[in-house]
Parts: structure tokens; sequence; C-alpha cells
């Protein structure tokens, strides 16, 4: 009879060698390194990173005079198929330099995505100014990976 041996495989499973197999175990969601994101996570058509979908503003494709338009949809009740981007301005310009707005809405011909553009502009600049929760929920709590607002020292 010959002994028992684990073998680690590249996907993070195991493999027990033994004398009548092999036996594969696969590491459950709760035992991988990888955190899971509480929510539904969508990808950002820019940076083609996921995150959760409070991080991202959705797009929809509407047609005004015959003009294609990529419009944001904040409370995401739009209907039609929609797309999302991260409300950064960086992750808006590559995906205007990718065209992945035609792409991912499903649109033929260019689109113009100057709304979304300065939905984007007005969410940095709101950020900015100090008004806004930087990672907290609207009942005070904190988001997870983000630190709650705090004055500077130099601000006292």
């Amino acid at each position: 009879m010959t002994p028992s041996r684990s073998v680690p495989a590249r996907d993070g499973a195991t493999l027990d060698t033994a004398s009548n197999g092999v036996t594969v175990s696969r590491p459950t969601r709760s035992q991988s390194a990888d955190p899971v994101p509480a929510g539904p996570v969508r990808t950002c058509i820019g940076c083609r990173r996921t995150a959760p979908r409070s991080v991202l503003v959705r797009i929809v494709g509407v047609e005004v005079e015959g003009r294609l338009l990529a419009v944001p949809d904040p409370a995401a009740v739009r209907p039609g198929r929609g797309a999302w981007v991260h409300r950064d301005r960086g992750c808006v310009e590559l995906a205007e330099r990718r065209r992945a707005f035609a792409r991912a809405l499903r649109l033929a011909g260019p689109v113009d995505p100057a709304a979304v553009r300065e939905h984007v502009a007005a969410a940095e600049e709101h950020r900015t100014d100090g008004s806004t929760d930087h990672g907290t929920t609207r009942h005070g709590t904190t988001r997870q990976g983000t630190t709650p607002n705090r004055k500077r020292v130099d601000e006292v």
C-alpha cells in the first residue's frame, strides 16, 4: 500500500494521492484569500475592473433627434441595456478612447458621452468640496474598505 500525500495545485486545490486514486479538495469561499464584496458587482467599461455597484454609475443609450447619446442613470431605473463606469474622468475618457459606450450598449454608430462626462465632473467636484459622505452610508456606518470622514488636523 502506498502512503497518502497532499500535493498543492495552482488554483488553491489540494490533490490527495492514495493507492485507490486521486481526491481533489477545493477551498470553500470562506477559506479563499479574496474578500467577497457585499452586494452586486459590475465591470467598469473604462478600466475593465470589477467593483461594487454602489461605486459605479449606470449608463443607458438614448436616441434624441437621430443622435445616439450615453446618458447617466444614477438611480439605475431607466429601461434598456445598461453599462457601468466609475465616477472618474479617467475611466470615462478611457471608455471613449476604446469606443466602449457603443459596444457595451450595443448601439450602431457613434455615441455622444457628453452627459456622462458632465455627470462625472459634477460628482468629482461635489466630492472635493467636502459635502459628500466619502465612504460612509447614509446611516453613518463605514463601507467596507473605506475610512470615515475626518477633518484634517490643519482644519481644526
